[in-house]
């Protein structure tokens, strides 16, 4: 009986390792539906909206943690150390990184590296799934569609 219980032990956690390794195994991007927008964009893990800002370009992010706007820091990109998985809705070969000039990785979409947003100057954060707080903001950060474009629509309060 002893020795049963160790197999089905060993057995029970042998099959649990792939599975925290995959639930681990790098930042997840995702698609979710936004009511506000009434269409499909791009979230993070915890179904927070990612972003993109129209100053970068594939192989660079200029957002960085400048001595003036903390553009960072308002703007934390979306950083992995395993590498980006295309979670439901995404297009794995749409997803890539570059290296950030702080040495970090940061995960892109269709060419645009992703950001999340925290607020700034009177402008709320995204603290929950379906927030938009950052769409439109100044006219250059906007969200992504699951076929990585930009929407420029902006909801209504």
């Amino acid at each position: 009986m002893r020795r049963l219980l160790l197999v089905l032990a060993a057995f029970l956690l042998l099959g649990a390792v792939p599975a925290a390794a995959t639930l681990q195994g790098g930042t997840v991007v995702k698609v979710a539906f936004n009511k506000k927008l009434k269409q499909s964009i791009l979230v993070n893990a915890k179904g927070l909206t990612l972003y993109f800002w129209t100053s970068d370009t594939p192989t660079h992010s200029t957002c960085i943690d400048d001595p003036t706007y903390h553009c960072s820091k308002v703007w934390p990109p979306l950083v992995t150390t395993d590498g980006p998985q295309a979670g439901p809705g995404v297009k794995a070969s749409l997803l890539a990184t570059l290296t950030r000039d702080d040495g970090r990785t940061q995960v892109t979409y269709a060419g645009h590296p992703l950001y999340t947003f925290h607020g700034y100057s009177g402008t709320p954060a995204d603290r929950k799934p379906g927030d938009l707080h950052g769409q439109g903001y100044i006219g250059i950060w906007w969200v992504l569609s699951p076929a990585g474009k930009k929407i420029t629509k902006i909801p209504h309060a």
